[in-house]
């Protein structure tokens, strides 16, 4: 074999292990975040005690505080994120309000369009935090 022709065969190799890693990592990354995204408040808590504990290197006692502490934690701004969701939502409507007010009824149109999206995803927002609150 020519020694052009095993340059050409380690660039290919080296490019296909630059591919592998870089969709692994890809993979990995998806499947932490989809995890964070589907377990919630649980999957924050197991991470961040996981993090720090790396970081610190605690004790099991020390995880289990770290733990329970983090999960009081979401409880109250679960609590509190109930507590001033009227006052949220009031807000929001009047703003959309205030928008729609000075534009022209085309504009108003788009506009409704525009946040259709956006009323739609706050919807199952909520929803969702309806549902954790009461696990």
């Amino acid at each position: 074999m020519t020694k052009w022709k095993l340059w050409i065969v380690m660039v290919v190799i080296f490019a296909a292990g630059i591919g592998v890693g870089i969709g692994g990592t890809g993979l990995c990354i998806r499947h932490k975040i989809n995890s964070v995204v589907e377990e919630g408040a649980p999957a924050i808590s197991r991470l961040l005690t996981e993090r720090l504990s790396n970081r610190l290197d605690l004790t099991a006692d020390q995880q289990r505080d770290v733990t329970e502490t983090l999960n009081r934690t979401q409880q109250q701004l679960a609590q509190l994120r109930k507590q001033i969701r009227p006052q949220v939502q009031t807000l929001v409507r009047q703003t959309v309000l205030d928008i729609r007010a000075g534009l022209t009824p085309k504009q108003q149109q788009e506009f409704d369009t525009f946040i259709q999206p956006f009323r739609e995803r706050w919807q199952d927002h909520l929803r969702q935090q309806d549902n954790a609150d009461t696990i």
